[in-house]
């Protein structure tokens, strides 16, 4: 079988009119409705429709996350409410507390004083009887704020032996170190 070049040349002309035909319904506008259809949401959105969905998706994460992180801020702030109230609620009570304690020291100082003053006004045997008798810590403390001439009348008037403890700690002086 033998075809002629008429014939080759016939078909080739055949398909060359098809692809022109093909391209010309292309160009125009004469197109499949699914191609339509498809080029339309291309066009729309400017990307394929696998793409578009994907960003789609991609987007709603992003909200989704976006809500996420705004509940979180909320809950922060209140908890920064919170803890910035709490903080003031102690450091008005830390005030509170540091007034209340000074007042105590002030009595307390004001009381020391009135036991040194009534120690000082004593006879100096009352007083060392009572002294002897003391805690030496609370004796050395009274005696260290009484003047120096009632001191010494004070410990003339106790026992040797504790009026030397006592001028021992009076001093402040560890006996190790002499």
């Amino acid at each position: 079988m033998r075809v002629s070049k008429t014939f080759i040349l016939l078909v080739n002309l055949a398909l060359i009119k098809v692809f022109l035909s093909a391209a010309a319904f292309w160009n125009y506008g004469l197109k499949l409705p699914e191609v339509q259809a498809q080029e339309k949401k291309t066009e729309q959105n400017g990307c394929p429709p696998e793409l578009f969905e994907a960003l789609r998706i991609e987007r709603r994460k992003l909200e989704e996350r976006a809500k996420e992180i705004t509940i979180r801020e909320k809950r922060l702030k209140l908890l920064e409410q919170q803890v910035e109230r709490r903080l003031t609620a102690l450091l008005e009570l830390e005030n509170s507390l540091d007034e209340k304690l000074k007042k105590i020291q002030t009595i307390e100082t004001e009381r020391f004083k009135l036991l040194v003053k009534a120690y000082s006004e004593m006879r100096p045997s009352k007083a060392a009887s009572l002294l002897v008798n003391m805690d030496p810590e609370m004796a050395v403390r009274i005696l260290s704020a009484m003047k120096s001439d009632q001191v010494a009348r004070i410990l003339a008037a106790m026992p040797p032996e504790k009026a030397a403890a006592l001028a021992e700690a009076l001093s402040g002086i560890s006996p190790k170190k002499f």
